[in-house]
């Protein structure tokens, strides 16, 4: 995971070296879990934090740690993994949008020359965010002149899964990757919320994950702030915004920031909702750009 911090990618293709074949793509999605559910960790899954190991039970984490495996193990680990969704260079944007907005999060276009290559939701969200900003359709000025609020993404039912600052960041993963939902929960992010005010401080993302290694397994015991003061040297401001807050500003905000979603925050800043890439694309699936010829 050293190598994907630094290339600053969530995923790759794995090709078995034995039948020189392509075997599928492993996600940070797939090394999450593989790492946080291994049952090595068992005994801390529900709150224990590092000062309860023993020497002996860091050493058995250590040894039995997922870190040492080969990468093609975990090829499939998760649903996604599990599928690769591929188009043809010709394929209708719109009929790519319908697949990424439901949360896949990459595919492969088949092309002429040049071989296969993947495109990832990102990629697609980015383009898009483009197009729209130089669109003059009136239906798409009148969307991006629309509130957060008024197109629903403030009507969560119950409170927005998060991680409080006294908890550990296995349990912030754990609990990201057991409610994560393929078709529902898709963000593949939570909110840290302070555990006495309830305002948000920050964000823990699977790509947090990125770039742990042996030397480093040990410090997902070590509560969500100070893990991520390790790997990053503080604690990163989330992005948030209004329920006020207008489609296109919104839209704005991912793009500059050059982030996968922000956080809608009532006026004591405790997230009520959320906006992401996927929820970008959806927003442009039914009248999108089917009408124009690009």
């Amino acid at each position: 995971s050293n190598y994907w911090k630094k290339k600053r990618i969530l995923s790759m293709p794995v090709v078995d070296e034995k039948k020189k074949k392509y075997a599928g793509i492993v996600s940070i999605s797939d090394i999450v879990i593989a790492i946080c559910f291994n049952p090595c960790f068992a005994k801390l899954a529900k709150g224990g934090t590092i000062d309860d190991l023993t020497r002996e039970d860091m050493e058995k984490i250590i040894s039995r740690s997922v870190l040492k495996n080969a990468v093609i193990d975990l090829v499939g680990v998760t649903e996604e993994g599990k599928n690769l969704w591929t188009f043809d260079e010709n394929d209708n944007m719109l009929k790519l949008a319908e697949y990424f907005s439901q949360g896949v999060h990459r595919a492969l276009i088949m092309r002429e020359s040049g071989g296969p290559c993947l495109l990832s939701q990102t990629d697609y969200a980015r383009f898009l965010c483009n197009e729209v900003k130089k669109s003059k359709d009136k239906n798409i000025e009148d969307r991006l002149k629309m509130s957060l609020e008024k197109l629903g993404f403030t009507g969560q039912k119950g409170p927005i899964i998060s991680v409080n600052d006294k908890e550990t960041a296995l349990a912030g993963f754990r609990r990201l990757l057991q409610w994560h939902s393929f078709r529902d929960w898709n963000l593949a992010a939570m909110p840290v919320i302070d555990s006495k005010s309830g305002k948000i401080i920050g964000n823990l993302s699977e790509s947090d994950l990125r770039g742990l290694n042996e030397n480093r397994l040990l410090d997902l015991l070590f509560v969500v702030p100070m893990y991520l003061k390790t790997f990053y040297g503080q604690m990163k401001k989330p992005l948030i915004a209004s329920p006020e807050t207008s489609f296109g500003d919104a839209l704005d905000k991912l793009v500059e920031s050059k982030v996968h979603r922000l956080w809608i925050v009532d006026k004591n800043e405790k997230p009520i909702g959320a906006f992401s890439l996927s929820d970008v694309i959806s927003q442009f699936t039914v009248f999108g750009f089917a009408h124009e010829k690009s």
